[in-house]
């Protein structure tokens, strides 16, 4: 039975071939899609017994999405070391980017600065060397010096995968550390998507950082926790036992929990299963969940629009085989026999379809995560199949068959021989039910087609209306440089006045036409937290001329000047929207906000993100913000605009200015443009999918109602024959054939906006600008659909028109 079901499918290759494309091209997107969910969401750390892996939490900290808490200092880890165990192990680490490069332009390297037992509490091996143990973990470092492990990524493509690598130096900023090891290929750290280059000692942070080093900031919260839970430890256990022990972490009595500072500490502990690890650092799961979700809904209805084309394609070729199964069963085939053929052709067809899929999708999906990585978070998956994605894309292989294999098996076989045999495959053979169940996939078709598309037509235009939002800055000719001081030779109280000289020097850089320092820029990383925590304002540190660079106009007062240094009264400029949210009633201008004197208000523009719009935001000058921030502060921006031409022409001639001032400096060059792109870079994808996904769907829909007409029009050949014999006019021919098509598409937009109107409020959570009920979306989908209906229709219906009276009858 195998062999003829393959002998079959051979002899039609064109029908076949189409089959297999069309399905491989379905599968492929679902299997890509979800190896993205999976290596996001399911895919557990490769270590052993993951399931026993927790983090430490708080309601505080879940409620705000952070699984893993809102962080640790490092003198909450040391009293959390000196108690006496009550886990199999616990380990602590925190995610710093550290530079290669000693000096010029920066080499960033993605850091894991992690405790002692790290590796051994994970239960990772080395692939070479060793990795760190608790003796390295120690200021200065243990008995080998300062020691570095480095990820199999970064041993293969920036160390040429060489073997004598062990023993060799590395240097992270400015600090030589040796390298003792290299990790698994398959581990990428216990952060989601992450990845990592380097890992290093937390006790030898200080090399690297010097005061700004977690161990010498109390106030520095970046600490992250896991723990491997006993064999026999429940969560439940985990929590009362992380609760008993809170007060001595935190370093104080029982009763004086409730007075710890800041707030978020005093939360009681939660353990919170962590097999898949954390996304808290780089926020993947909360940014990229529903999107990646719903785009796999998406292209799950774009395969059952794809199934129902194919259920088309094989219920016309097993009704053309209607004779051969009719001499079959005439011959005492059983109908379960050759239902059972036609159900294996299905199968193999979509096996064939599947392993043309997982081809398709490893190119997919590498393509799909290059493009969700943005200019602050290059993803980093591990995109090979597992159990999961195997298991989905047979899942998706067999539904497939299913789904477009059994009406056409069953409804193919259920004539009687003699009625079979009168059939000959000819087209007066094709019964009414046959063009009804024809006509009825179309119309699941369309429906699904219509819900679809509406999806799509929303997310398209919540890309479109992001690109709308005014961001209040003019980003065309602006280019960022991000400096870091570190290891320049300044005094570090001199720091802030550092950089409004670092200003200075570049603004002698010819085409510079304005240059300004600042601690923030517009749509960086670090301007979201305020919108994370739901802060009612936005406070940002820049320099004189800050404004001019970027374009955003004063409305009314004065900019910073050089007089607003240390010594000045402490001012502020506030922009437009902070100035109607508090002073309301009020000029802004002479009022006291922050103990700062306003001296200005300043247009709205956008900083934290560009769904939160321009939010209430005070400006504090750049050399009176000590006390803001982090201590210790060693990195700023200095902005430059140009006076013509790409931003990045400047970049040779600013790397000179810098470099002249101290060779100690070391920097990044980027155009604010591309801050600005990466901040809808995940709207723009998952626009860019959805809309691929309508059109997909728009045209296979289309193909579906060419199809079923021209079944239609050659089932109805001899009766057409007979109309126009008899006097009907042509257009009368045209107008009945395209009314039928026209009615069952209007049937299937009917009920696509029906289905469209009860889960288009899933999607509005992924709206801005618009919602999801919104009637000029539903109405253009609607009469897009039913414009491609009729266009599908009206050429097999043109050639009705045109049906030859004379041969139409002799040919029957």
């Amino acid at each position: 039975m195998l062999r003829g079901a393959f002998r079959s499918l051979v002899a039609t290759p064109a029908v076949s071939g189409v089959i297999v494309i069309t399905l491989a091209l379905g599968i492929g997107a679902n299997t890509a899609i979800f190896s993205v969910v999976n290596s996001l969401l399911l895919r557990t750390l490769p270590v052993p017994t993951p399931g026993r892996l927790i983090t430490i939490s708080s309601d505080y900290a879940l409620g705000h999405g952070f699984k893993a808490g809102v962080g640790w200092n490092y003198e909450m880890w040391r009293r959390f070391q000196e108690l006496p165990p009550m886990f199999d192990g616990a380990l602590a680490w925190t995610q710093p980017i550290f530079n290669l490069s000693t000096s010029g332009e920066q080499q960033p390297a993605r850091a894991l600065l992690v405790s002692g037992d790290f590796f051994r509490t994970l239960g990772v091996p080395p692939r070479l060397g060793r990795l760190l143990t608790v003796e390295d973990d120690v200021r200065g470092g243990g008995k080998d010096g300062p020691v570095v492990v480095v990820s199999h990524w970064f041993w293969q493509e920036r160390l040429q995968g060489s073997s004598e690598v062990l023993g060799s130096k590395l240097t992270l900023d400015g600090a030589p550390f040796t390298i003792v090891g290299v990790t698994p290929r398959e581990f990428l750290g216990v952060e989601v998507g992450q990845g990592f280059d380097v890992a290093v000692p937390l006790g030898t942070d200080p090399l690297i950082r010097g005061p700004r080093s977690i161990l010498n900031q109390k106030s520095n919260y970046t600490l992250l926790l896991l723990v491997r839970l006993k064999a026999d430890q429940s969560i439940e256990a985990a929590t009362a036992a992380l609760r008993s022990i809170q007060p001595n972490v935190l370093g104080v009595a029982p009763d004086r929990v409730a007075t710890v500072n800041p707030s978020f500490l005093k939360e009681p502990f939660v353990a919170v299963p962590a097999p898949t690890g954390t996304s808290d650092f780089s926020r993947l799961r909360v940014r990229y969940q529903q999107p990646l979700l719903t785009l796999l809904v998406l292209v799950g209805v774009v395969l059952l629009v794809a199934c129902v084309n194919v259920a088309s394609v094989l219920l016309a070729r097993a009704t053309s085989r209607r004779f051969e199964f009719g001499v079959r069963l005439a011959l005492g085939a059983s109908r379960r026999q050759l239902v059972s053929q036609l159900m294996i052709e299905s199968v193999l067809l979509s096996v064939a379809g599947a392993i043309g899929g997982l081809v398709l999708a490893g190119w997919i999906s590498r393509a799909l995560v290059a493009q969700l990585s943005g200019l602050d978070t290059q993803l980093v998956f591990n995109l090979e199949p597992d159990w999961r994605v195997l298991g989905y894309t047979a899942l998706a292989s067999l539904a497939t068959a299913i789904l477009f294999g059994a009406a056409p098996a069953i409804r193919a076989t259920n004539a009687p021989p003699a009625v079979a045999l009168r059939a000959s495959g000819g087209a007066r053979g094709m019964s009414d039910g046959h063009a009804r169940l024809t006509s009825g996939l179309i119309v699941v078709q369309i429906a699904m087609s219509v819900m679809l598309v509406i999806a799509a037509g929303l997310l398209i235009r919540t890309f479109g209306h992001l690109l709308s939002v005014p961001l209040g800055f003019d980003s065309g000719r602006v280019l960022v440089v991000s400096i870091d001081t570190a290891r320049a030779r300044v005094d570090p109280a001199a720091r802030l006045p550092y950089f409004q000289q670092l200003a200075d020097a570049v603004a002698r850089v010819p085409g510079a036409t304005g240059v300004a320092a600042s601690i923030h820029i517009p749509l960086s990383a670090a301007n979201q937290a305020p919108v994370l925590f739901k802060a009612e304002r936005v406070e940002s540190v820049v320099g004189p001329g800050f404004f001019g660079v970027y374009g955003t106009p004063l409305v009314a007062g004065r900019d910073f000047s050089p007089a607003d240094n240390a010594s000045a009264p402490p001012v502020a400029i506030v922009n437009q929207a902070y100035a109607r949210k508090f002073f309301p009633d009020r000029n802004a201008i002479g009022q006291i906000a922050d103990k700062r004197l306003i001296v200005g208000i300043a247009g709205n523009a956008v900083f934290a993100t560009v769904r939160s719009g321009a939010r209430p935001t005070i400006y504090v000058p750049l050399a009176q913000s000590a006390s803001i921030g982090a201590p210790g502060r060693t990195a700023a921006y200095v902005s430059v605009r140009v006076a013509d031409g790409s931003p990045g022409r400047l970049t040779r001639d600013v790397s000179a200015a810098l470099e002249a001032v101290d060779p100690g400096l070391s920097f990044s060059f980027r155009p604010l443009q591309d801050y600005v792109d990466a901040s809808v870079a995940q709207e723009r994808v998952v626009a860019a999918l959805a809309g691929l996904f309508g059109a997909l769907a728009l045209l296979l829909a289309g193909l579906g109602v060419y199809g079923v007409t021209s079944y239609a029009v050659s089932r109805r050949r001899f009766e057409l024959g007979i109309r126009l014999a008899l006097g009907a006019q042509r257009l009368d021919v045209l107008g009945l054939i395209l009314y039928r098509s026209v009615t069952i598409a209007m049937i299937g937009v009917v009920l696509g906006l029906v289905g469209a109107l009860a889960t288009a409020r899933y999607l509005n959570a992924m709206l801005f600008g618009i919602v999801p009920l919104d009637p000029l979306n539903f109405a253009l989908v609607a009469a897009v659909l039913l414009g491609v209906a009729f266009a599908a229709a009206f050429f097999p219906a043109r050639r009705a028109m045109q049906i030859d009276p004379v041969v139409a009858l002799r040919s029957e």
